[in-house]
């Protein structure tokens, strides 16, 4: 298993999960990525919000971005 740390993205400032999460590859990192990212997005069209510029990075247990989701709402 591979520690993977989502971190949000708005702005130009991140701020970071400081937990992380344990998951088998870089595909189950994105698959949780994603279905955060609609969770997200969902929320913030329910309460009238637009994540235009907003993403999810996924960094490594290193703490490098390996990948980035958008929040499009």
């Amino acid at each position: 298993m591979n520690r993977y740390f989502f971190n949000f993205r708005a702005r130009g400032e991140v701020t970071r999960d400081h937990l992380g999460m344990y998951l088998p590859d870089i595909e189950a990192a994105r698959a949780e990525a994603i279905h955060t990212s609609r969770d997200l997005s969902f929320l913030a069209q329910q309460a009238g919000e637009r994540l235009c510029g907003y993403e999810i990075e996924v960094a490594d247990a290193s703490g490098e971005p390996v990948l980035k989701v958008p929040l499009d709402s």
